[in-house]
């Protein structure tokens, strides 16, 4: 049976977070979420959550120049099945059911090496949240009233949730992703 996200939680507040680990730089942007797996345990599977009742997001942060620490980037959630989109709202999708408890682990890079910051769990459930929710179920029905509407996938919808290609140059994939905006408003980030 697989590890709860509150377990997972307590394995990186005790074991893993501030330590720094040699992760050479690869190609593969999920390496780093890869490797905090392997340290905590969760098989790498096709399941639709890396834990029972959650999903675990590592995600990069970077320096400013004032000391401050930033995301670097979005998060990727989940790919976009345009089917899907067709079909279900957010609260029947995928994407919700991805987002509905996630556990999102910071990461700092120093060259070759990575040091994991203190973890945040963002629960659906946890009525601190509700707003946030709020704002991400309307971004996903806009992105989806765009597309059953217009037959328009585009990404600049969306306050906090936003759509756009994923992958290589010129792949015509799609997933869900969480804007920079989300991580700066609702995961403290620090050293």
């Amino acid at each position: 049976m697989s590890q709860t996200i509150s377990e997972i939680y307590k394995k990186i507040i005790e074991n893993i977070v501030g330590k720094e680990y040699k992760l050479p730089i690869t190609k593969n942007k999920g390496s780093p979420g890869q490797f905090l797996e392997d340290l905590v345990g969760i098989a790498h599977t096709s399941n639709c959550l890396d834990c029972s009742d959650g999903e675990l997001k590592a995600f990069p942060v970077k320096k400013l120049q004032n000391g401050k620490l930033s995301p670097k980037e979005t998060v990727a959630v989940t790919m976009l099945s345009k089917d899907e989109l067709l079909t279900n709202d957010f609260k029947t999708s995928k994407c919700c059911k991805k987002m509905a408890k996630i556990l999102f682990v910071p990461y700092l890079r120093n060259g070759d090496n990575i040091c994991f910051l203190m973890p945040t769990i963002i629960d659906k459930n946890n009525l601190e949240f509700a707003d946030l929710y709020a704002v991400i179920e309307s971004d996903y029905n806009l992105i989806r009233q765009n597309y059953i509407e217009h037959g328009v996938l585009g990404s600049k919808d969306g306050i906090l949730l936003q759509n756009r290609t994923k992958g290589a140059k010129g792949s015509t994939s799609r997933a869900f992703y969480i804007r920079t905006e989300f991580i700066k408003q609702y995961i403290p980030i620090s050293l």
